[in-house]
């Protein structure tokens, strides 16, 4: 029976502890220095207190899960440079742009989620190119299906169907990993339909930091 006991943390329902909402950015920059002075800038002038990691190891980021857990809402913003790469992580509601927002049920859960970050498995840019691959191979599946295959009875469509079906499943978990694992570990991907975070960071803290750069 004690085995039991944690599958609500695997599989949230509405009788599970209200979520705390993390969201993820990656930021691309050909100057981590210039980078970071505009975004810490303009986490000062918002009132954000960050923590700042730079080029971490994974078991450096995966030990802030307790801490940040604590907060209703958790943002992660990750610069990329050529060489190196920096972490900000802190406690605040805000909006990121092209971000990956994520439920997270468990301590554990955002420790597994700090990991495939520190990884480099959590990509924001391919989840967008993942769903619309999974959606053009089940496209593509069924008008193979009916194009080459004439069944001679029910039966022979019913468990062609089901290897083509399965043969998809397969195929989109191996593109889409570790999304689709995602909720077993007490995490799970949400959809954004609309924008109702408060302070928007990014597109504002970098815009000047653009202009300076295209200056000839």
């Amino acid at each position: 029976m004690g085995g039991l006991r944690v599958l609500p943390h695997y599989f949230p329902s509405s009788k599970s502890e209200k979520p705390k909402r993390c969201v993820y950015s990656v930021v691309s920059a050909s100057s981590l220095a210039e980078t970071s002075k505009v975004l810490e800038k303009r986490f000062s002038s918002l009132g954000i207190r960050s923590v700042r990691l730079i080029d971490p190891e994974c078991y450096t980021l995966e030990s802030l899960a307790d801490s940040l857990y604590g907060s209703e809402h958790i943002g992660i913003v990750e610069v990329k440079g050529e060489l190196n790469r920096m972490f900000y992580l802190f406690p605040e509601k805000i909006e990121l742009e092209d971000a990956l927002e994520f439920d997270v049920f468990t301590p554990e859960g955002l420790k597994y989620l700090l990991k495939l970050i520190c990884k480099g498995k959590i990509d924001p840019k391919k989840h967008k190119r993942f769903s619309m691959t999974a959606f053009l191979i089940s496209l593509s599946s069924g008008f193979i299906t009916s194009l080459f295959f004439e069944p001679r009875n029910y039966w022979d469509y019913l468990l062609f169907s089901i290897l083509i079906a399965v043969l998809v499943l397969l195929v989109v978990l191996l593109i889409g990993y570790p999304f689709p694992i995602l909720p077993f570990k007490g995490v799970k991907l949400v959809e954004r339909k609309k924008k109702t975070i408060s302070k928007n960071i990014l597109p504002s803290a970098l815009e000047s930091l653009k202009k300076n750069e295209i200056k000839p």
